[in-house]
């Protein structure tokens, strides 16, 4: 016979940190503000997230400029790639949850 344990129950730390709306609230809000609130909290997420790992002696990878870069917790930059189309902008950003 297995044995089970009961798993603790999980509370977030970051809830509410970044400021979402409910559910309810963000529904009710026009497409294109939608959008925009969905880009922002997006934005501050993944800032938050690589602050965060930085601080806690992970590496992160992103692009920065026109290269793809991997930035280390003691502050040395590693340039993995150069891209030649960096920047590409598109038309239109319509997100849909």
């Amino acid at each position: 016979m297995s044995k089970t344990s009961k798993l603790p129950t999980v509370h977030s730390i970051f809830d509410g940190q970044i400021g979402a709306p409910t559910c309810k609230d963000f529904a009710d809000l026009p497409r294109d503000e939608q959008s925009k609130r969905l880009e922002e909290m997006a934005r501050k997420a993944t800032t938050r997230a690589a602050k965060d790992a930085l601080e806690n002696g992970r590496s992160i990878t992103i692009q920065q400029g026109n290269a793809i870069v991997r930035k280390h917790p003691d502050g040395r930059i590693e340039v993995l790639k150069t891209l030649e189309n960096a920047f590409v902008t598109p038309k239109k950003r319509v997100y849909k949850i």
